[in-house]
């Protein structure tokens, strides 16, 4: 048992002992007050609402009635006193289901009756909690507590990015827009998650992500990144896009090529072995930097991609290559079609995105844009390409859950 979990269990059993043993018998609750569990995180939802225990690791789902009994309890109702003003609300309410259900959430400790109250945790408590929660794996957990201490503690951006964070995993959209935007009133110059927060609301994409919210997340990520995305994320990407690429070229070696979005240069190491002369480009200084310690290039260029494209004179590359480049592009036409006209007579195109369901492509909830395979055969052809392959396949996991790329082998007429 950790410390934080430690303390919490500590006060919550001193609280239920000065409460007496009165859940092992039969018990009164028509005339003696009701009080909330301290040790409850609570959360709110459209249909249903969460109550986590601290002290118990008990995660509740309750209904709406439920829920407003919960809230109405502060120590200064009794049963009767809810039966009063709940039927006052709804007429014909059967309250005998009501107070079954009361005595039965008493006996699972969501109150305590009349006595002395349990100190509860304190606010850093259930935000550690939290963490600890989210390590374990425990994300619905943890995004109760956090989000319960984090509305009590406003003020600590740290906190709200979090709570969006774990929101964000767990799928409710709306408390991740809010606690993004949230974060952002206090550091209102973060440029990747104001990205993200235009998927969150439904607004009109970008064209593409915008250059700051790039080198903002790739500073951040640079130094672990290869270590976060194949360790962590089982990342497959690289190894299917080179096993398209030999299938599609045969045995050709010494070419030109371009590694479009280079980053580390994870990609590179499967290009240099059949590479004449090898050039990266990617948005990012760090990732820049960690691509020049591998020795894979002849040329790297700090350089946003379709600048860079735009102010090459002369088709001069044999392939060119974007592995999870392209993701961070809406309409594809803006970086393929400017790439095509930078090969060769029989020169080859290969790039991975991310498979999507709405048409042509979509700025999704993470921040990336996903792709049909429709829009990926129409940008080809007006780009003047011939589609080689195009298949799907998993690229990596995010949240453990499988993310299907598509993967496209394009080549320039002989």
């Amino acid at each position: 048992m950790g410390k934080v979990e430690a303390v919490v269990r500590g006060r919550a059993m001193a609280g239920r002992e000065r409460d007496g043993s009165a859940a092992q018998a039969q018990i009164c609750f028509e005339s003696r007050p009701l009080r909330r569990n301290p040790f409850l995180a609570l959360a709110p939802g459209d249909d249903e609402y969460l109550a986590y225990d601290l002290m118990s690791g008990r995660l509740h789902r309750l209904n709406p009635a439920a829920a407003l009994i919960l809230e109405l309890s502060d120590g200064s109702r009794s049963a009767e006193d809810l039966r009063v003003e709940l039927t006052a609300i709804e007429k014909g309410l059967v309250w005998a289901a009501y107070a079954k259900w009361i005595e039965r959430a008493y006996g699972e400790g969501l109150f305590i009756l009349e006595g002395p109250c349990p100190t509860p945790p304190t606010v850093r408590d259930i935000l550690s909690h939290a963490r600890a929660l989210r390590q374990d794996g425990k994300v619905l957990a943890a995004f109760v507590c956090q989000r319960h201490a984090t509305l009590l503690f406003s003020c600590d951006a740290g906190e709200w990015l979090f709570l969006g964070e774990i929101a964000h995993i767990i799928g409710r959209r709306a408390d991740a827009r809010e606690a993004y935007e949230r974060y952002l009133e206090l550091q209102p110059d973060d440029a990747e998650i104001a990205h993200i927060l235009t998927g969150l609301r439904d607004e009109p994409a970008p064209e593409r992500a915008p250059d700051r919210c790039i080198e903002q997340l790739y500073a951040r990520f640079a130094d672990g990144y290869e270590n976060s995305m194949c360790n962590d994320l089982g990342y497959q990407a690289p190894g299917r896009l080179i096993e398209a690429i030999v299938v599609g070229i045969g045995g050709l070696r010494n070419l030109d090529m371009l590694d479009l979005g280079c980053g580390t240069g994870l990609f590179g190491r499967e290009l240099r072995t059949r590479a004449r002369r090898l050039t990266g480009v990617d948005l990012s200084p760090e990732m820049i930097t960690h691509a020049r310690n591998t020795g894979f290039y002849d040329v790297l260029d700090i350089c946003e991609i379709t600048f860079w494209l735009r102010r090459r004179p002369t088709a001069e590359f044999d392939l060119i290559a974007a592995c999870d480049s392209f993701i961070y592009f809406g309409d594809l036409r803006q970086v393929v079609i400017p790439a095509a006209q930078l090969l060769r007579r029989g020169g080859w195109m290969a790039f991975t995105v991310e498979r999507g369901e709405s048409e042509p492509f979509r700025l999704t909830d993470s921040g990336r844009y996903s792709h049909t395979a429709s829009h990926v055969r129409r940008v080809a052809e007006e780009a003047g390409l011939r589609i080689a392959s195009i298949s799907e396949t998993l690229l990596r996991y995010e949240y453990g859950q499988q993310v299907t790329g598509i993967v496209a082998v394009l080549r320039q007429s002989d």
